[in-house]
């Protein structure tokens, strides 16, 4: 896969959220390793026709979807 993005939206939710420096630099390492191997997150359920996926790292839930180009998380969970 090419490459990796984090939507505004996913941004700002992790700003809302208050999430540290530490926090911060551990989601950009799992995104990325999260772009070399997408399934690694579950289907989320009566996501079709974007096929949203979640991974979790630490506390948070990466909501992310991805195609042969790209993988972009789209929203962050609690």
């Amino acid at each position: 896969m090419a490459g990796h993005l984090i939507s505004p939206r996913a941004i700002e939710r992790l700003a809302d959220l208050n999430a540290t420096d530490s926090e911060l630099e551990g989601i950009e390492a799992q995104v990325a390793l999260l772009a070399k191997t997408p399934i690694l997150g579950y289907l989320l359920p009566f996501s079709d026709p974007r096929e949203l996926r979640r991974f979790d790292v630490g506390r948070f839930g990466l909501i992310y979807k991805f195609n042969d180009t790209r993988l972009e998380v789209v929203d962050v969970v609690v």
